[in-house]
């Protein structure tokens, strides 16, 4: 996938993945786990080079002029399904840590313990489900980018920031603030921004695409006007209050499944890349 999206997602380039839990001056190190997650990592990477060498990078891509065809939707919701038993187990970890009703101090912390320690290597398995399944459907990274963006952020309206993690972490903080969590080498703020950097390049390869097509003037029009108001601004989403009605046609017999389909809980690790860097995920 592109170096331009975020590649940061808990990995390690000697094959392991260390969680480090800190709670009430006590440490836990997970290392059961340690064969598996280097067996996923080497799988998710291998199918993420072999991903880019056969579709190239996100922002190599260029979008549909307008509706997107009834096959590509398809193909992005087969995705989305064989993915499905990967997201609930990473939503399950996820849920796992909001705190828990008459749970509180050590008993609490012990059971958020848990829930980040089996978080991570379910981090690692949604990736490599990720992958798998793009090749086995034939979808490139930019095209499963620009379809998760333009359906589940530009038209059904989810922040692009929305995480029920930050939710319950932040919950956490106000209640009794026995725990704290980050995930190391993570900074959303920084996903978002590489998010709107890679539509925005591809916004670019859709222009020039529709420049070579005379009839395609109106809808050249709204993407040339979109992107001038992108440089005048560059915390903007594409159309952020809207997506043009060319972009819209044709999604709404989907709309079930593909509603059916999201997470809150795994918004924000859904076009997270894998890197050789060592990341963790860490409560404290």
């Amino acid at each position: 996938m592109s170096s331009t999206t975020t590649k940061v997602l808990a990995g390690c380039a000697v094959g392991c993945l260390l969680v480090v839990l800190a709670l009430g001056g006590l440490a836990w190190m997970g290392y059961r786990w340690a064969q598996t997650a280097a067996e996923v990592i080497e799988a998710a990477e291998r199918a993420e080079d072999q991903l880019e060498a056969e579709y190239g990078l996100v922002r190599d891509f260029t979008p549909p002029a307008g509706r997107v065809a009834g096959d590509r939707i398809e193909a992005f919701l087969a995705v989305r399904e064989l993915m499905a038993p990967q997201r609930a187990a990473l939503t399950e970890s996820v849920e796992a840590l909001a705190p828990a009703a008459g749970k509180s101090g050590a008993i609490g912390g012990l059971r958020a313990a848990r829930a980040g320690i089996g978080m991570a290597p379910r981090i690692l398995e949604f990736a490599r489900a990720r992958n798998e399944a793009l090749l086995e459907v034939g979808m490139g990274p930019g095209e499963y980018t620009w379809l998760y963006w333009l359906t589940y952020i530009a038209w059904l309206g989810h922040p692009v920031d929305e995480s029920l993690l930050n939710d319950i972490m932040e919950a956490r903080s106000e209640s009794d603030g026995s725990i704290q969590m980050h995930i190391d080498g993570m900074d959303f703020e920084h996903v978002e921004q590489l998010l709107r950097r890679d539509l925005e390049a591809m916004l670019r390869n859709l222009e020039v695409e529709l420049a070579a097509h005379p009839e395609q003037a109106e809808l050249k029009e709204l993407v040339t006007s979109e992107l001038a108001a992108i440089d005048a601004d560059s915390s903007r989403v594409p159309w952020e209050e809207g997506l043009p009605e060319a972009f819209v046609v044709g999604l709404d017999p989907y709309r079930v499944r593909i509603e059916e389909n999201y997470s809150p809980a795994t918004n924000l690790f859904e076009l997270l890349e894998l890197d050789s860097g060592p990341h963790g995920v860490t409560l404290e």
